[in-house]
């Protein structure tokens, strides 16, 4: 299987509140090389794909109708651009990928083409680019850009792709680079070409301003889950990061995914679906119970709600608790919405619902459809099932608590896959671009559909 650990560089990755943790090492590590450094080698040690940063552009100012509460609970703020913690990781780590949030909707595609091949030059070939269409409002209030309704962001994203894949793939000629001392010649001009992209979004002429990386364009992820988020996957995506509600009903997303990936005319295979859990694991039942006793102490339902109405552009304080959710759907992330319709296909989802399903803290459980919770032996029973039943490649695993759980991670959990023989104990020497890791030694290209 594929492995990624998740994270961001702010005091409380995912989970609010649990920078409180007694053993938790990131509410100040956070800001600091080397927290992230000794990270990195943590994981390279353990064999893992890659480290997963995810990243906001603007503040969750939408619950309550301001920001202070995720202030208050560190929801994402204060946090640091992880573009610039990679190239540090890269220097002391030699096969470990890394995989960075970038958006598609306040960067133009120029830049965003000169910052991934720099980094893919940097990491010799070892950076992912997760593809997100900006969704908070506070990121337009602060000037980054003009805020658009979420499929008008997908189209722009469309486009934005195309842009940056033409640079990367098109602009400069294999062999471009001659460095012909003689001739006092660089880099041949005649094999480095504008694109002359003329678009409804974006007019961009070229040439692109790198020489190509090992990589040229970096391994595309994506995380979208409405209907035209898997789309825009199912066309741009070779690794696709998903939130499945159970093995049962997954399976039936990844299915719906691989087959709009062939229609397109992409192999299906080359899709690789990726699952995002929670991971607690203890060494016994008895420390299992403890973690999970420090899971509902540790919980921060304010957080948890500043965070929820950001990604869903929505107040909840705001409405009557008997209103439907699906009167009040806001234009900004609609995984949440398509998760709550998995969750319970046939119910009418009010705001007092979602307030408490969001807002309360719920002691994990081994048989939990979506936590990997329990024992070593009981979590890797858990992902073999996912592996089996919605054939998941792999998966995004969400540290819990954060510095506590990647130690566990690394040391009682992939041991134990590996004693099972599901992961793996070593890098392949042959394989030594993060693309590689995915495809198999020699895969150059994107596994998508051509720019």
């Amino acid at each position: 299987m594929h492995l990624n650990v998740f994270t961001q560089c702010s005091p409380s990755p995912q989970f609010k509140g649990f920078w409180r943790h007694p053993a938790d090492r990131t509410a100040t590590g956070y800001r600091s090389l080397d927290y992230w450094t000794g990270v990195a080698r943590q994981l390279e040690a353990a064999c893992v794909d890659a480290l997963f940063f995810a990243d906001i552009h603007g503040v969750y100012d939408v619950y309550q109708g301001s920001w202070r509460p995720a202030v208050r609970q560190a929801v994402q703020i204060p946090s640091i651009d992880p573009v610039l913690v990679i190239p540090a990781l890269a220097a002391v780590t030699r096969r470990l990928g890394f995989a960075v949030t970038y958006s598609t909707t306040y960067h133009p595609p120029y830049e965003c083409a000169r910052l991934f091949s720099s980094l893919d030059h940097l990491t010799g070939g070892r950076i992912g680019w997760n593809i997100v269409t900006s969704y908070l409002r506070s990121a337009t209030e602060n000037g980054l850009g003009d805020f658009l309704d979420h499929d008008k962001r997908y189209d722009r994203a469309d486009e934005y792709v195309a842009v940056a894949r033409a640079l990367w793939e098109r602009s400069w000629q294999d062999g471009a680079v001659v460095m012909d001392a003689e001739a006092d010649m660089f880099a041949d001009p005649a094999l480095v070409h504008e694109i002359a992209h003329r678009g409804r979004w974006f007019d961009v002429r070229g040439p692109h301003q790198c020489e190509p990386s090992p990589q040229r364009t970096p391994v595309l992820y994506q995380a979208g889950a409405s209907a035209r988020g898997l789309e825009f996957a199912a066309t741009h995506a070779e690794v696709v990061f998903l939130t499945l509600p159970d093995p049962a009903r997954g399976a039936e997303q990844v299915s719906q995914l691989r087959a709009k990936a062939a229609e397109l005319g992409r192999d299906p295979r080359s899709v690789k679906a990726l699952q995002g859990s929670m991971v607690m694991v203890g060494r016994t039942r008895e420390e299992a119970r403890r973690r999970a006793e420090e899971y509902v102490r540790l919980w921060s339902g304010e957080g948890q709600l500043a965070k929820w109405c950001g990604w869903m552009d929505v107040d909840l304080a705001a409405y009557p608790g008997q209103t439907p959710v699906s009167e009040i759907a806001g234009q900004g992330s609609q995984s949440f919405v398509g998760f709550l319709k998995r969750l319970g296909p046939d119910k009418e989802w009010t705001v007092d619902d979602v307030r408490y399903l969001v807002a309360t803290a719920r002691r994990p459980r081994r048989n939990s459809p979506v936590t990997l919770f329990g024992t070593v032996e009981e979590v890797a029973d858990r992902m073999e099932e996912w592996l089996e039943t919605a054939d998941v490649d792999g998966f995004n695993l969400m540290p819990c608590p954060t510095t506590q759980g990647i130690d566990d991670i690394c040391q009682l959990l992939i041991p134990e896959l590996q004693r099972r023989g599901m992961f793996r104990t070593a890098y392949e020497p042959q394989e030594e671009t993060l693309r590689e890791r995915y495809y198999g030694a020699g895969v150059r290209s994107p596994q998508c559909l051509p720019a």
